[in-house]
This record gives structure tokens, sequence and C-alpha cells, in this order.
């Protein structure tokens, strides 16, 4: 049986409730009509075997992510492990924040940027453990500024979405740093910093 989660702009998300004896989610990349055929099937192949490629580097790298079972660059289609559990954006402590960190700073410590690294992203399973979702935007980078992004969109996500949940960036800059260190963190929030003020500045011209 196959149930239709969630219908996305760039990917649908369905429930398969007997998949070799498994619950599992498939993510499947269906055609658009807009594209040319060849290019669609090209680009959809492209960026299913990209996201399945960093959901296990981010494992390699310590971050809880869903197995992946299989996957159809054919079908564009990738069946992974069925996370049962609550979206971390309707459960968020300053605990779960400082975890968020200490995963942003794993991930960046291998190379990876998340590319959206917001708190509907994360699942808390049903043994209270962070599970990190959705690498669909993720690319491999060395670059401060790069890591300082995914750092700057959770920020903003903690201080619009999740106002009433005290400390929570500061929470996640603590969980960051056991990981990268002082030093590193610190050249990160400068970054952070460095991209607000470019903002600010855009909007007033």
């Amino acid at each position: 049986m196959q149930q239709l989660l969630k219908k996305g702009a760039e990917a649908d998300i369905y429930y398969l409730a007997d998949w070799h004896g498994k619950q599992a989610i498939a993510k499947v990349r269906e055609p658009k009509p807009y594209r040319h055929s060849a290019l669609d099937s090209s680009i959809r192949r492209q960026r299913t075997v990209h996201e399945a490629g960093f959901m296990s580097a981010a494992k390699s790298a310590g971050v809880r992510t869903p197995f992946v079972y299989f996957v159809d660059p054919e079908r564009a289609e990738i069946i992974m492990e069925r996370v049962d559990g609550t979206p971390a954006r309707d459960a968020l402590t300053a605990k779960l924040c400082q975890e968020m960190g200490r995963y942003a700073a794993l991930l960046h410590a291998a190379g990876i940027v998340h590319g959206d690294l917001t708190t509907s992203n994360f699942i808390v399973d049903n043994n209270n453990r962070l599970v990190l979702l959705d690498f669909g935007l993720s690319y491999y980078s060395e670059r401060t500024e790069d890591m300082a992004v995914d750092v700057r969109l959770i920020k903003e996500v903690f201080t619009s979405a999740h106002i009433s949940v005290r400390g929570a960036f500061s929470s996640f800059v603590k969980g960051y740093e056991s990981v990268a260190g002082k030093k590193k963190t610190t050249k990160i929030l400068e970054n952070v910093r460095e991209i607000e003020q470019r903002g600010r500045y855009a909007r007033v011209a």
C-alpha cells in the first residue's frame, strides 16, 4: 500500500506500508512537463543520486539520518527508513537546539553544507534522538561563508518561528562549538553577522 504524505514542488513523499517487510518512505521526483523530457530525466536522476549520496555521507560524519534502503535513478526514487517521531519544530527545547548545532558542526567538519537547515527538517524519533532530513540542496564546500549561510538560516528560523524558546540560537551555538571549537565557531558567527549586514543594506537600498 502506498499513501501520499506530502506533495512538494521538488518531490512527492509517500508512505509504504510494506516494502520487503519494512515500513518505509519513498521520495519521488516526478516528471516536470515544462522541461524537455530528456533534460528533465537527467536532472531528476542526478538530483536523486545526489541526495542519496549526501544522506550516506552525513551518516558517516556522525549525523543521524534515515537509512537509505534503495535508490532507483531511472524512476528518480529513494526508498528510505520511516522515522516515527515528532517534528522538531513542534517539540523544540534548548537541549534539542544544542544537538542541532552539534549536527551542523559535524556536517561542516566533513565539508557538507546542508542547504536547508531549518527546524522543519529535523525529527525527534521515538527514542528521543534527533534525525536530520532532506539533503536535496546539500553540497560540498570548505568555504566559511557557505557554512555561515547554514547557520544564518537556522538563526532566522529560531528568531522568527521559535521566539518562545529562550536561548534557542545560543544553545545551537554551544552545540556547534562543542564540535567545531571556539576559533572556527567565532569565525562562522562573524560571517553570519556580515551576511546579515549585507541583507540590511540591500533592503535599505
